[in-house]
């Protein structure tokens, strides 16, 4: 039952090169920046990555990008990294689109042992090129598949040593659904807390889909666009 290993590096310990993982995380929110960095110092290869975005340049996943480990991304939103754009028309990494209603679904359908759906999102558009289509009560959907991976990086708030987490607010995000959508799910949290210290109504995600569990060691943060008042 205790799930716990030393750090980041013992947890990806089986990461092979051509795994698929899930990441955690919106934008820079709730971003499991202690795997990606282990991710990084491992150095595996051809790696398909899972996530909203690809985090930005020189930090998150952009650190994966720079260092050439991934070869192919499924994700919602590409706006706020430039060489994940450079790379995409150079052909050194496949972009898989996905409308982010349709990508949190096929992540929830993965994980719930269902592997389609139909959804009405991207109908005459380049996200449906190539798809089954069907119609439903007059309205025309397309089939979108479950999505699954072989690990899930997540981050969490609090968590205890047999794999219950909290997230904290909207860091929570695509993380829920990730952990149970994974062969392997890896969490790095910021406070460990004894067994029975979590209120069981609050647990946001159950330890029977969490096989690792750590604390992270540094968790720096960043506000991706800072805006304030004028003075």
């Amino acid at each position: 039952m205790n799930k716990i290993v030393a750090n980041a590096d013992e947890a990806i310990r089986d990461v092979q090169d051509g795994a698929s993982i899930m990441f955690g995380g919106f934008g820079l929110c709730g971003i499991p920046e202690n795997l990606i960095r282990a991710l990084v110092r491992k150095g595996v290869k051809n790696l398909t990555t899972i996530s909203n975005n690809v985090g930005v340049d020189g930090f998150g996943m952009g650190l994966l990008l720079a260092n050439g480990q991934i070869s192919r991304h499924v994700g919602t939103y590409v706006g706020e990294n430039k060489l994940l754009e450079e790379m995409v028309l150079q052909g050194r990494v496949q972009l898989d689109l996905v409308p982010q209603g349709t990508f949190s679904e096929r992540i929830r359908a993965g994980g719930a042992g269902i592997p389609a759906f139909f959804t009405p999102t991207g109908v005459g558009t380049l996200v449906g090129e190539g798809k089954e289509v069907r119609e439903f009560d007059g309205r025309v959907c397309l089939m979108e598949l479950g999505l699954k991976a072989d690990f899930a990086f997540i981050r969490a708030w609090k968590g205890d040593p047999w794999g219950n987490l909290v997230y904290r607010k909207t860091a929570r995000n695509f993380s829920p659904m990730m952990a149970t959508a994974a062969r392997v799910t890896v969490a790095e949290v910021e406070h460990m807390v004894g067994v029975g210290e979590l209120d069981p109504d609050m647990v946001h995600t159950p330890s029977v889909y969490v096989k690792r569990i750590f604390q992270g060691e540094l968790f720096e943060k960043r506000i991706e666009k800072r805006t304030v008042r004028k003075a």
